[in-house]
C-alpha cells in the first residue's frame, strides 16, 4: 500500500520502565484512483504497534484538521472528538466474517491536569456472532502537545485537502 503522509506529530513514548520509542498520530492519503477519490485514513502508533483507519472522506479529515486549530495556545476548556470506523470482511477456519473495528480521537485540554494539551486515540474491535463481543483495541495518548507545532501540522493537512486529487 502506497500513501503519502500529510500530517504527522510524533513524541517520546515515555513508560514506567524505560523509554520505548517513538508514539505517532499522522493523516496521510492514499493516491486517486479510476474514479475514487483519495482515501484518507489516520495512523495511530506506538513504538510496537500500529493501526490504520480511514476516515469516511475528505470532509471528515478536514474536521480533524478544524479541531487541531481550535486548540488555544492558552490553558483554555477545549475538546473535540471524532469517530472512525471501518467493517472488513476477514477469512476465517468457519469461512468469511464481517469484523467492525472504530474509534475515538480526542483533541483537548485536560481539565483534570492544568489544561495540559493532549492527543488521545483509543480503538476497539466488535467481532460478529453471538454472543457480541467487544474488545479493546490501541490507546495512543500525548499528554502534553506542542499545541503551535499541531497547528502547523494541521496547516499542511488542510492544504493539501485543498489540492486537487
Amino acid at each position: 500500500m502506497y500513501f503519502e503522509q500529510v500530517f504527522t506529530y510524533a513524541w517520546r513514548d515515555h513508560t514506567a520502565e524505560r523509554d520505548k520509542g517513538v508514539s505517532v498520530l499522522s493523516v496521510a492519503h492514499e493516491p486517486a484512483e479510476a474514479g475514487r477519490p483519495r482515501r484518507w485514513l489516520l495512523l495511530a502508533g506506538l513504538p510496537d504497534f500500529s493501526e490504520l483507519l480511514p476516515f469516511d472522506d475528505a470532509g471528515h479529515a478536514r474536521e480533524f484538521a478544524h479541531a487541531v486549530l481550535g486548540l488555544p495556545l492558552t490553558p483554555t476548556p477545549y475538546e473535540r472528538e471524532l469517530q472512525l470506523e471501518e467493517t472488513c470482511t476477514r477469512t476465517m477456519v468457519s469461512g468469511p466474517v464481517e469484523e467492525s473495528r472504530f474509534a475515538t480521537l480526542s483533541v483537548g485540554r485536560d481539565p483534570h491536569d492544568g489544561l495540559r494539551a493532549y492527543f488521545a486515540y483509543q480503538s476497539f474491535y466488535a467481532f460478529p456472532g453471538t454472543p457480541h463481543m467487544t474488545s479493546l483495541g490501541l490507546e495512543v495518548i500525548c499528554d502534553d502537545v506542542d499545541v503551535e507545532r499541531a497547528h502547523a501540522e494541521a496547516k499542511a493537512l488542510l492544504a493539501a485537502l485543498d489540492e486537487p486529487a
